[in-house]
C-alpha cells in the first residue's frame, strides 16, 4: 500500500484543478462518465454545477446525462430547464409540478441534490445563450401506468431480473447518437453513481450469468479511449458496519489530501500510487462484490473535490407534498409498499410524507466531522515522514 508521502507527492506533482482535468479528458475523449458518491450527498453537486457553469462546457460539450430520471421524462425536463418564466416563483412552481410526476420508479425521489441540480442547471441555461441539454438514462417508467399492486409487482420483478446497467448504457447511446455535433464532434458528460460508473464485468451467481456495469457497457459500446471514467473521492462504504470506518487505502488517500490543505485536484489513475490502491466496492449497485482489483482496473481518473468530513447527506424537499398532491403520494406509497414489503400490512403513510416533505441533513460519512478528522489525523500521525 502506498504511503501518505507518496500519495501526497504524486498529487502535488501531477494533480490539476478538477474542472481543468475534466476538460483535458474531453480534449482526447468524447464521453466522460462521472461516478458520484452516495446519492444523498449534496456537496458533490457544488463541483458538478461549477463544471457545468464553466463556459467551456456549453461551448464544447453541451450535453449532460444522469442516472436519475427515466428516459421517458427527458422531453419534459428540458422543457422545464429551457423555458421562460416571469419570476423565480413561477419557475419553482413548474419545477415542483414536474418533480411530482416522478422521475423514477420510487414513489418520489427524496434526495435534495436532485432539486439542487435542476435549479442550478436552469440558472446556468437562463444566463447563457448556449443551452445545456439534459438526458435521463434510467428505465422508462410512469406512475400513470401503475394502477394496482399487481402492476407494480410485475414491474418490480422485471426490474430485479434486468441488467439495469446495460439499459442505462443503451438509453444513453440512443440519445447520444441523436445529439447535434458541437464543432464537429459529439461529446457528453454522464453522471451516475459510482458502482454503476466503474468498468467491471463478472459472473453473478444468483442470476447465473455475467453482469456488466454501466461503465463497462459504455466502454464496450463506444471504445476504451472514447469513454473515460472518473470517480469522486468517497470511502469504502460497502465495508461500513455501523462501527468501523473504512477509508480508501486505509485512510492514506485522505491523509494525503489533508497534507495538501484539501486543495481539490484531478489525476489519472494508471500506474501511480492512487491507481495501484486496492479497490473495494460494489459493481452495478449491488449485484456483485468486487475482489482482487485495483482502482486503475475500474476507473481512469480520480477527482478529490471535498474532504470526507464535509460531505453532507440531504433528504427532504420543503413543500413538495402539497395538500393537493397528498392523495397521489399515498396511492404510490401503498402500491410500492405492498409490492416490496408484502409481509407488512400497515403502510407507514405519515413517515413517507414526513421524509419527503421535511429537509434533513446529516454527515454523509455516518460519523461526525470531528470523528472523521480524528481518524484521518491518526493515519497521518502513524506515517510522519
Amino acid at each position: 500500500m502506498a504511503s501518505v508521502k507518496a500519495l501526497h507527492e504524486y498529487a502535488d506533482k501531477n494533480g490539476v484543478s478538477p474542472k481543468d482535468y475534466v476538460f483535458k479528458l474531453f480534449d482526447k475523449s468524447d464521453i466522460v462518465v462521472l461516478g458520484e458518491r452516495d446519492h444523498r450527498d449534496s456537496i458533490q453537486y457544488n463541483f458538478i454545477l461549477d463544471l457545468l457553469a464553466d463556459p467551456r462546457f456549453a461551448e464544447r460539450v453541451g450535453h449532460v446525462y444522469t442516472e436519475v430520471g427515466g428516459i421517458n421524462m427527458t422531453e419534459d425536463v428540458n422543457r422545464l430547464l429551457q423555458g421562460s418564466y416571469s419570476s423565480e416563483n413561477e419557475f419553482m412552481d413548474s419545477l415542483y409540478t414536474y418533480y411530482r410526476k416522478g422521475e423514477c420508479f420510487y414513489p418520489l425521489w427524496e434526495k435534495y441534490n436532485r432539486i439542487k441540480f435542476l435549479k442550478g442547471l436552469y440558472k446556468i441555461n437562463k444566463e447563457s445563450s448556449r443551452k445545456i441539454h439534459l438526458g435521463l438514462t434510467d428505465i422508462s417508467f410512469s406512475w400513470d401506468s401503475i394502477h394496482t399492486v399487481d402492476d407494480y409487482k410485475a414491474f418490480w420483478t422485471s426490474l430485479n431480473k434486468t441488467n439495469r446497467d446495460s439499459i442505462l448504457s443503451a438509453n444513453f447511446a440512443s440519445m447520444y447518437k441523436c445529439q447535434l455535433p458541437v464543432k464537429g464532434t459529439r461529446k457528453a458528460l454522464v453522471i451516475t453513481s459510482q458502482p454503476h460508473a466503474i468498468s467491471y464485468s463478472g459472473y453473478f451467481k444468483p442470476w447465473k450469468r455475467d453482469y456488466g456495469t454501466q461503465g463497462w457497457w459504455m466502454k464496450k459500446t463506444f471504445g476504451e479511449e472514447c469513454v473515460k471514467i472518473v470517480v469522486l473521492n468517497w470511502f469504502d462504504y460497502v465495508l461500513f458496519d455501523g462501527q468501523n470506518y473504512p477509508m480508501t487505502g486505509n485512510g492514506t488517500w485522505d491523509a494525503a489530501f489533508e497534507r495538501r490543505e484539501c486543495r481539490p485536484f484531478g489525476i489519472d489513475l494508471k500506474d501511480n500510487p492512487y491507481g495501484e490502491t486496492n479497490y473495494i466496492g460494489d459493481a452495478g449497485g449491488g449485484p456483485t462484490f468486487i475482489k482482487n482489483c485495483k482502482w486503475q482496473d475500474v476507473a481512469d481518473g480520480l477527482i478529490y473535490d471535498a474532504p470526507l468530513y464535509d460531505h453532507v447527506a440531504a433528504i427532504g424537499i420543503n413543500g413538495i407534498i402539497s395538500k393537493e398532491f397528498e392523495p397521489e403520494i399515498r396511492r404510490r406509497a401503498e402500491l410500492w409498499w405492498r409490492a416490496v414489503h408484502p409481509e407488512d400490512t400497515i403502510v407507514p403513510f405519515n413517515e413517507f410524507i414526513e421524509e419527503y416533505n421535511t429537509p434533513l441533513t446529516a454527515p454523509a460519512t455516518f460519523k461526525s466531522k470531528e470523528e472523521i478528522k480524528r481518524l484521518i489525523q491518526t493515519v497521518e500521525a502513524q506515517q510522519q515522514d
